[in-house]
């Protein structure tokens, strides 16, 4: 297989997904439309809020709308178009990698890109439609923007990955893995400043929603180099942290894991 083959092999895998996935057109839609409505509804809920209380601890609509915008359309990236990514714990204990496993492609992007959650796709159409309908976009603040789901996605992605990875060590992690991905995203969609003493810490540390939650605000509307500089660093850590977990799950999995997790 020629270089070009390679590199376009995995986008042709994430299209095949959507297609099987788009064969039954009705379902299909209907998933997309309720996860738009599901956020459009939150919005709603945030601008009848606002409308009381036009400011809160310095925010206003406007960044909220912007968090959403961010949020939405990483979690649409990570959870949606990485199908496999919020249950690979339920794969491991089922036995399901041993046949990623036996492929010459790289276990991890062929799972994660092989099955699209369609729900989740939603999100990818609702973030973007709330910055192009609701935050004034320019060319500056729609690089802004893109720069802002980039590190919010990475940062979904490292942290499911390593919660996933502990079905590997833990055995039946799935239910723990879930609650803990729900608080996350949950953490992710509320104002930052709301938050404080040990919870925010907690939120920059081992739940790490703070960092998506200050982005409205230290990215798009008054850009701060040193917390981009900030969150970049963190994000390319927790994904250090995420593979490393990965590979070494990987290899007590092929060192007899599977039996253990059947049981």
């Amino acid at each position: 297989m020629s270089r070009a083959d390679r590199l376009l092999f995995w986008p042709r895998l994430l299209f095949g997904a959507l297609r099987a996935q788009a064969a039954y057109r009705g379902a299909f839609w209907l998933s997309i439309g309720a996860m738009v409505l599901n956020d459009g509804v939150w919005l709603v809920f945030w601008w009848l809020y606002f409308s009381r209380f036009p400011v809160v601890h310095g925010w206003h609509l406007t960044d909220v709308a912007a968090l959403w915008a961010i949020g939405a359309t990483a979690i649409g990236l990570t959870h949606g178009l990485l199908g496999n990514l919020p249950r690979l714990a339920q794969l491991i204990m089922q036995g399901e990698l041993d046949v990623y496993l036996s492929l010459p492609k790289s276990a991890l992007p062929h799972l994660l890109l092989s099955r699209v959650h369609v729900a989740n796709l939603g999100d990818v159409l609702f973030g973007p439609a709330v910055f192009l309908l609701l935050l004034h976009p320019t060319l500056v603040r729609t690089a802004l923007f893109l720069l802002a789901v980039v590190l919010a996605a990475a940062i979904f992605f490292g942290f499911t990955l390593v919660l996933q990875s502990l079905a590997f060590f833990l055995g039946r992690a799935d239910l723990l893995a879930e609650q803990v991905s729900i608080s996350m995203i949950t953490f992710s969609t509320y104002p930052s400043p709301i938050f404080q003493g040990a919870l925010r810490l907690l939120l920059f540390t081992l739940l790490p929603a703070g960092f998506i939650d200050v982005m409205p605000v230290s990215v798009l509307r008054a850009p701060d180099p040193s917390f981009i500089a900030e969150a970049a660093g963190f994000a390319v850590l927790l994904n250090l942290v995420a593979l490393f977990t990965w590979r070494t799950g990987l290899r007590r999995y092929e060192s007899g894991n599977l039996f253990q997790a059947r049981m």
